[in-house]
């Protein structure tokens, strides 16, 4: 009597060990190889929540990331990406980005379709301008774009109402969006070492902002008293 139920055992053992591989691992992390090795990988793990690709000499993202429907978190750094592929784009449950040392110089207007998105890293790159599309994520909390080579910021950049840090530092900003002070959850500023002189719009409705990096170049609009809003003003030397 015992022997049917041991066949049983193994029967949902074995369904439960093919769902496992066929779900294929939460987490990659690719170390370097042939491009194709990582097009596998990804085929392998089409439920993956987080990708690395951290340092291996990547020049660019395989279409086939596409097919990460799942993908939480994204991790790209120290490569040698020139472009973001407008595929990206699908990848609507991504919440974390970053592009960090890259040679990326511009974003596909597709990144505005990550509506779950909450942190995007760039910093050390060399981008020239933003696409407007980005002001529809909602819900990002902390966009860092320092050392890029940005001119001007979107004049709607305003509609980020969840961005709590932004970080624009070391660029060749020329002047600030005056929608920035509708960025009411701000809570840190990042504007040093641009280009030359910028001017900070009037930020007195932005009450959960707490501290700003400026340098010696920095203004700041005639009727805004960041002290009196007990801002901390940090210049950076």
């Amino acid at each position: 009597m015992r022997k049917p139920f041991i066949v049983l055992i193994l029967a949902v053992l074995m369904l439960v060990g093919g769902n496992a591989q066929a779900q294929g691992k939460k987490e990659i992390r690719f170390n370097g190889g042939k491009a194709d090795q990582l097009v596998q990988m990804i085929k392998d793990n089409p439920n993956a929540e987080t990708l690395y690709l951290f340092h291996i000499g990547l020049d660019s993202l395989p279409e086939e990331i596409g097919q990460l429907k799942h993908l939480k978190k994204l991790v790209v750094s120290s490569n040698n990406l020139t472009y973001v592929p407008a595929v990206i784009g699908e990848l609507t449950e991504l919440e974390h980005i970053s592009f960090k040392n890259n040679e990326i110089t511009a974003l596909p207007a597709e990144i505005g379709r990550l509506k779950n998105l909450k942190e995007l890293e760039l910093d050390h790159n060399k981008l020239q301008a933003l696409p407007d599309e980005l002001c529809a994520l909602t819900n990002l909390e902390q966009l860092s774009v320092g050392r890029n080579q940005l001119r001007h910021l979107p004049d709607n950049i305003g509609q980020l109402e969840s961005l709590e840090y932004l970080y624009v530092n070391d660029n060749k900003l020329q002047d600030l969006p005056v929608s920035l002070a509708q960025l009411t959850s701000l809570i840190e500023l990042n504007v040093a070492k641009n280009s030359g002189t910028i001017v900070i719009p009037d930020m007195s409705e932005c009450h959960r902002l707490e501290r700003i990096y400026v340098d010696e170049f920095t203004m700041m609009d005639s009727s805004y008293n960041p002290r009196g809003n007990r801002v901390e003003i940090v210049v950076v030397r």
